[in-house]
């Protein structure tokens, strides 16, 4: 099975830096092009089927950068659930613990990363054993491409899971 991970195209919340998690956020301009662009990406991929976090600015990227996919939508790809930490700026938090997987911190509201890789864990395991000869792309956010990354390359010794950076519009590729 091939699997393809599209992180979504830029909102001014990525460019601000702010913690989006799962409020609403629209692409701008930039991250509207850069879906259009990646299309090319994918234009002799054959996509089998299309698997969306349910957020507007993931379905937007889905719809423009593979356009003719059959799509469908799935909580598990929605990012991390930052609770308290919503809305603020990335530097406004202790990054190095809220990303690391031997830390693994419970917070009040914040989905903890066991919890995290759990979730898309179970989704992985799901698609290997129903598409097991498809082509599947996953749109979805950095957090989760984060997972995803790390699901596939091993954990670095001290836990610390920022190693792993996505861009808007990237486009990461596993044998599974």
């Amino acid at each position: 099975m091939k699997l393809y991970v599209l992180r979504h195209g830029e909102t001014e919340g990525n460019i601000t830096g702010i913690m989006q998690g799962n409020m609403e956020t629209e692409l701008n301009e930039t991250g509207i092009l850069q879906a259009k662009e990646v299309s090319a990406f994918f234009q002799d991929k054959k996509i089998d089927l299309a698997i969306v976090s349910p957020r507007n600015r993931t379905k937007l990227t889905a719809e423009l950068a593979v356009p003719n996919v059959p799509k469908i939508y799935d909580q598990r790809l929605r990012s991390r659930d930052h609770g308290e930490f919503e809305g603020l700026r990335k530097d406004e938090i202790d990054s190095y613990e809220y990303w690391n997987y031997k830390i693994n911190k419970k917070y009040q509201k914040a989905e903890s990363i066991e919890d995290l890789f759990q979730r898309v864990g179970s989704l992985l395991k799901e698609i290997k054993e129903t598409y097991p000869d498809k082509t599947i792309l996953f749109v979805t956010h950095s957090g989760i491409c984060r997972v995803i990354y790390y699901n596939f390359h091993k954990i670095p010794e001290d836990g610390n899971l920022l190693e792993y950076q996505s861009k808007n519009c990237s486009v990461d590729e596993y044998d599974y």
